[in-house]
């Protein structure tokens, strides 16, 4: 059966060889365009010698084949660099293209997939986070990389926490909390267990506004207001060299300072990510949060009547 390779590949034969790489275990490498691709066959078109016109065509079996470098397609390259940004009207094809190569080491199909799966959250809210939840279950079950089953992973508690399934959200994160011993994956899962815990302690308090009178729920709001600190702050206090996941878990723990009343703490730590992760994405938005909570003073000329 031929791969839905063909169709697209079919797109590269009037502006010349698409430059794909096939690596064979013997060692022989052909630069060619892959014209049909399954897990028993590859087809492939060779170009002609230096100088020569023409080509020629080849089939390799499979399992002789070590790995396959995808040149890429007519359209995808500049579409591919700015996928984080990209609409999922834009991006579905490509995923469509590419997702029966989950499993062929180095193919971009996870990629496409995991930008796929934001793109639906970020336009069709609960909806779109349906979707993503079964194309991250996909990728998790069929992705050849490592950190591509790991991002797939936090796509997926992503999606749980975007439908509004905090229970099963906060169950899975520790549960992967527990079992993982990727830092990296570590560092995301508590970070997204602290934005539940934060979103559980502003809906107790929303629901329980006298709460700091009441001796059943003001045990549960502590616990929740403590703990989320705790793990926003982890990556400050034990992976400071992951800057990014450092300053941001300081802008949400003074955030969440802030909501508790403590601003003077609040502020402490904004500073803090000011003077140590200056060059981060949050930084800017640590000054936005100083300039709210300190306004500069009115002149009184300006206000005189």
């Amino acid at each position: 059966m031929k791969s839905i390779l063909s169709s697209f590949l079919l797109l590269a034969v009037g502006t010349g060889l698409s430059q794909d790489l096939v690596v064979m275990k013997t060692g022989e490498t052909l630069a060619c365009r892959i014209d049909e691709l399954t897990d028993s066959i590859v087809n492939v078109t060779l170009p002609g010698a230096a100088g020569a016109a023409g080509s020629a065509k080849r089939t390799l079996a499979a399992p002789q084949v070590e790995r396959i470098e995808f040149g890429y397609r007519p359209g995808e390259e500049l579409l591919f660099a700015r996928r984080a940004s990209a609409s999922g009207a834009e991006l579905k094809p490509w995923w469509d293209f590419w997702f029966p190569h989950l499993h062929r080491p180095r193919s971009r199909s996870a990629a496409w997939g995991l930008a796929y799966g934001a793109a639906m959250m970020r336009e069709e809210g609960a909806i779109g986070a349906e979707k993503a939840l079964a194309l991250y279950d996909h990728l998790i079950a069929k992705a050849w990389s490592p950190d591509d089953v790991a991002a797939a992973k936090r796509g997926r508690l992503e999606a749980l926490l975007a439908k509004g399934d905090l229970e099963a959200a906060t169950a899975e994160a520790r549960l992967l909390a527990k079992d993982t011993e990727d830092p990296a994956l570590l560092i995301e899962v508590e970070h997204l267990l602290a934005q539940a815990d934060f979103r559980a302690l502003r809906e107790l308090e929303e629901e329980h506004p006298r709460w700091i009178e009441d001796e059943e729920v003001r045990p549960r709001r502590h616990e929740l207001y403590h703990r989320a600190l705790d793990q926003f702050l982890k990556p400050h206090l034990f992976h400071a060299t992951r800057e990014e996941a450092a300053a941001r878990g300081l802008f949400h723990a003074a955030e969440l300072l802030h909501f508790g009343g403590e601003n003077a703490e609040a502020k402490a730590r904004w500073e803090d990510l000011l003077k140590l992760y200056p060059d981060t994405s949050f930084a800017a938005k640590a000054k936005e949060s100083l300039a709210t909570l300190n306004p500069p003073p009115t002149d009184p000329k300006a206000t005189a009547p």
